[in-house]
């Protein structure tokens, strides 16, 4: 478009920066910002607005900013739009054409500052045209270059963007721990396992740390954000020992499982809401049992869980409405002695599987192969007779992986320690003088899920 300097003109400045090109390029915003504030002001325009989309492709219409600002055209607030490049814009010429026809229907001109354009005439609709051809390839080429370039920089564990987590800090382009706020992240989830509950766990927190202004969002982050155990997610897949880790993988694991039954928040006046949530299966259907129905007056207060599939979709049968009492008094009869088989059963296993470990085995035919290789390359046998015998260790090899493998997942990784304390004391004695929310307590840190019929007939299945 052509130059025309007019005082009364509202005009809207358009940056953006795609997520790849900020990590290779920095603060592209900034200076796109700054370079079109300047020349808005130095042709006299009035600034309407300013647009950014920050981490959005130029592929990519459903940019907020750009959302936001086609309403603002729509709606007569704008003249003219500024940026810097067309390609800041759209890289294609199906969505120019899709924003172009937005802007003439309300007489509104886009203007380049560091390109010029005219798109009021055929040659220049066409020189547009090619140049959006181009920048539409140019952009696929540029897209794998910049992929391949942050790829690498991941993958060396060098931190790239992106919000730097309490508890950690940057350090030489690297993610260390932050000695001074790691008890934060510590305590975060040590408050959630003598809570089983992410609004106490956020509650505590606040109250220890009011300095960090903490909300429920970013406590329940900490909680679930997996560089605390030194793994980086990413596109790519999860990169391990991307930096050094503040909590172990098996408290991190174990906060994950009771993070997922806790769909519900315990509430203060059902003194921690119904005990069994997330810990029942239907014996029909596998899906979970939810909770119903409860009052909040204590005296009388009844839960009752039902199948989910069966009332949302009709697809089982299994219509009871669980009372909770009846479940408590029958896992109570069967915990112990579902648990002492439970551990029987572990322990035979586990002596069964020293009896019978493959590792002679397997790193006998591997010797054999080593000898094998090294009587063909001395020419002492045949290339045939190398081929059968190198077939038929490898099959023995595959067989013992398979056997071995078998063993070892059937062999359940647990704290068998924890299990046969419960066994040790007078359970139903201490349970029944506990809370609600500590009988909850005690079924997650034991039980993973319990499987249960239209008769109460149950499976429990422990951690």
């Amino acid at each position: 478009m052509e130059n025309v300097k007019n005082v009364t003109e509202e005009v809207a400045l358009y940056v953006r920066v795609s997520t790849e090109e900020q990590a290779i390029n920095g603060d592209s915003l900034r200076t796109q910002r700054e370079e079109l504030t300047k020349y808005a002001l130095k042709n006299g325009f009035h600034i309407y607005g300013i647009y950014e989309d920050d981490g959005f492709s130029a592929t990519n219409l459903k940019r907020p900013a750009l959302q936001r600002l086609l309403k603002d055209v729509e709606q007569n607030k704008i003249n003219r739009i500024l940026i810097t490049k067309l390609d800041r814009l759209s890289r294609g010429v199906r969505n120019y054409y899709k924003v172009l026809d937005v802007l003439d229907e309300h007489g509104v001109f886009w203007q380049t500052i560091f390109e010029k354009y005219d798109s009021s005439t055929a040659s220049g609709r066409l020189h547009i045209n090619i140049m959006l051809s181009v920048a539409e390839n140019e952009s696929a080429q540029t897209s794998e270059r910049i992929r391949s370039v942050f790829k690498t920089k991941v993958e060396s564990k060098e931190l790239i963007s992106g919000k730097i987590p309490v508890g950690l800090k940057k350090q030489d382009k690297k993610l260390v721990i932050d000695e001074d706020k790691k008890q934060v992240v510590l305590d975060a989830f040590q408050f959630y396992k003598e809570t089983t509950s992410a609004y106490q766990t956020f509650q505590k927190l606040d109250l220890k740390y009011p300095e960090l202004q903490l909300n429920y969002m970013r406590v329940y982050r900490i909680l679930t954000n997996k560089l605390y155990i030194g793994i980086k997610k990413t596109r790519y897949g999860d990169i391990e020992d991307f930096c050094p880790a503040i909590i172990n993988k098996i408290d991190f694991e174990n906060t994950q499982r009771l993070l997922s039954k806790n769909a519900r928040k315990p509430s203060a006046e059902n003194s921690g809401g119904y005990i069994f949530q997330g810990l029942l299966k239907c014996a029909e259907c596998g899906y979970r049992l939810g909770g119903k129905f409860y009052s909040k007056n204590p005296e009388s207060s009844k839960y009752y869980y039902i199948c989910k599939r069966h009332h949302l979709t009709m697809k089982c049968s299994c219509n009871v409405n669980f009372n909770e009492v009846k479940i408590e008094e029958k896992l109570l009869q069967e915990f112990n002695i579902q648990l002492k088989k439970y551990v029987s059963d572990y322990e035979y296993k586990e002596k069964h599987f020293k009896e019978i470990d493959m590792s002679k085995e397997i790193t006998s035919v591997e010797n054999k192969l080593s000898k094998l290789k090294d009587l063909y390359v001395r020419d002492l046998i045949r290339i045939e007779d190398y081929e059968k015998d190198y077939k038929e260790y490898v099959a023995q090899l595959d067989e013992l992986y398979k056997q071995q493998e078998k063993i070892e997942t059937n062999i359940p990784d647990t704290n068998l320690d924890a299990l046969k304390s419960f066994l040790s004391n007078d359970f139903n004695l201490v349970y029944n003088s506990l809370s609600r929310i500590e009988k909850r307590r005690i079924w997650l840190s034991v039980i993973d899920y319990v499987v249960i019929d239209k008769d109460y007939n149950m499976k429990i299945f422990f951690i």
